[in-house]
Parts: C-alpha cells; structure tokens; sequence
C-alpha cells in the first residue's frame, strides 16, 4: 500500500500542480495540425507551415542531426526539400499510416508512413517519418522531424 502511495506521487503531484493529463482532445489537435502541416509541404504554403513548426527544429540529415534555430531556417530546409522534390516530378502525398505515442501533457512524438506521387500519378517513393511535438502557448507545433526507413515503421523492440 505504501509502495503503491509512492509510485503515484509523481503524478499525483503534477496533477496538483495544474498538469493535465494527455487526452483525446490532444490527439484530434495533434492530426488537425499535422493534416494543416502535410497539406502545406503539398501546396508550398510557407506561411501555413511556418505556423505548424516551432524553433529549435531538429531534423535528422543523412543520419546526422542538426538543429534548426529559426522558423525562417526551418522554411528554408522545407524550400530546399520541396525543390529537389519537384525536380523528380513530386506532385502530391498521402499519409498511409499514422501513430501518435504521448510522452507528457505537453510533448508526444508522431510516426506516420506516407507515399508520394509524381504528376502523372505514378509512386515517386515511399518513406516514413517521427515527429517530435510539443504543446507551445497552447497550440501544438512540430519540433522536429526524423527520416524512418518505411520498413521499421511501427516496429518496436
């Protein structure tokens, strides 16, 4: 019984301390900002993306993380990924597949595979992605986002 009283002080302290718990609401937020995000990349509406990020951006590159100190800096990786994008014919996505882990109240990590398409339709390729999030002033943003290959997607070990 004491045993018990101890492992949930934590949380019973965050809860008194105004911490609410991850819930439902937050996972509707979390795919409505992250639809607003996708359709964004899609269109190349650089405001509307820049109101899904939030700086410090990390992003994984080749392996190598790097982080972003600026919503202009994160723009400017999403240009230069849309550009080399369009120079293979990229014309739109669709995510296929979508997880969202909660971490605390405010933070959670997103994991979806997606599949792009060229103009006239065809596959241009397949990928997968985890996305940090965190709440900030309220309203979710994107805090980063690491390249998965498409065939660990949803593993766990």
């Amino acid at each position: 019984m004491i045993l018990r009283a101890l492992l949930l002080l934590p949380i019973a302290a965050g809860v008194l301390a105004g911490q609410q718990a991850f819930g439902e609401s937050d996972k509707i937020a979390i795919e409505k900002m992250y639809s607003r995000y996708v359709t964004a990349f899609i269109k190349q509406d650089y405001t509307a993306l820049r109101d899904s990020v939030q700086a410090p951006f990390v992003v994984s590159a080749g392996g190598a993380l790097q982080s972003l100190g600026s919503v202009d800096a994160v723009e400017d990786h999403y240009r230069k990924q849309r550009g080399a994008l369009e120079k293979r014919g990229y014309n739109d996505a669709k995510i296929t597949a979508m997880r969202i882990t909660a971490l605390t109240p405010d933070s959670a990590l997103i994991n979806a595979s997606y599949r792009r398409f060229k103009k006239d339709g065809s596959v241009l390729e397949e990928g997968a992605a985890v996305y940090p999030v965190c709440r900030s002033s309220g309203a979710w943003k994107l805090c980063g986002v690491m390249g998965q290959d498409p065939r660990h997607f949803g593993k766990m070990y």
